[in-house]
């Protein structure tokens, strides 16, 4: 809790800092390991979220999923669902074809 109240650029309130406390205590009675509740600490400061979403915060650190190395990016950073190559995705109705909607949208 030091730790997180030193990097504030302001104490936060009591009540905040009281929940926040249990919800410590909580996840470490559950086993999590405490570089796991820092590295969530750190995400819930940065954020200015609840103390009650510190679980949630937890369970993504411990659960988030590797970066698979061979899923294509765009050039912006946007993801593969942005990449300029063809896309194996095909709309469930597509209104340029004749057919969809009667021909008419």
């Amino acid at each position: 809790m030091a730790e997180y109240i030193r990097d504030c650029s302001r104490r936060p309130p009591e009540d905040f800092l009281g929940l926040l406390g249990r919800k410590v205590k909580v996840l470490l009675d559950e086993r999590f390991e405490p570089q796991d509740i820092r590295v969530a600490l750190e995400r819930l400061r940065a954020k200015g979220l609840h103390p009650s979403v510190l679980p949630s915060l937890v369970n993504e650190v411990v659960n988030a999923a590797p970066q698979a190395a061979s899923v294509p990016s765009s050039a912006s950073g946007a993801g593969p669902w942005a990449s300029t190559s063809t896309s194996r995705y095909t709309p469930y109705l597509n209104p340029t074809e004749p057919t969809t909607f009667g021909g008419r949208l």
